[in-house]
């Protein structure tokens, strides 16, 4: 299963077992971090299909801010075996892709994104 498909699944069950290993996290904490990483990663296919249509742009990894509390949770996510850390690596604040995950996979997880992750919008 493509982390996206977790991530998504989370969404839906709030199951935090789907991610395996998973340290003391408060639920709200947790959906920030996936709601987050599920944007950023529509974002990059957005920018994918921009740099094919010729516009100037380029592909960014998602910054993270530590003044927020579900990064430093994300951080603490990172410590441990799980299909985060599988998939993502943090350097310098910034979250992106392992350098070992093979290009067809992070297309992919960015198209699933795109497809599967439809959030409902909120209107007052």
């Amino acid at each position: 299963m493509n982390i996206v498909n977790k991530m998504i699944d989370y969404t839906i069950n709030r199951n935090n077992e789907v991610f395996g290993i998973m340290p003391k996290i408060d639920s709200d904490s947790l959906i920030v971090i996936v709601i987050e990483i599920l944007s950023w990663l529509k974002l990059e296919r957005k920018r994918e299909l921009w740099i094919e249509q010729g516009k100037k742009t380029k592909l960014k990894p998602m910054e993270l801010n530590m003044n927020y509390p579900w990064c430093k949770d994300l951080v603490q996510v990172f410590k441990m075996d799980n299909c985060f850390s599988d998939v993502f690596t943090i350097k310098d604040n910034y979250l992106m892709f392992r350098d070992d995950i093979d290009f067809e996979y992070i297309r992919e997880a960015r198209v699933m994104a795109e497809k599967e992750y439809k959030p409902e919008m909120i209107i007052n």
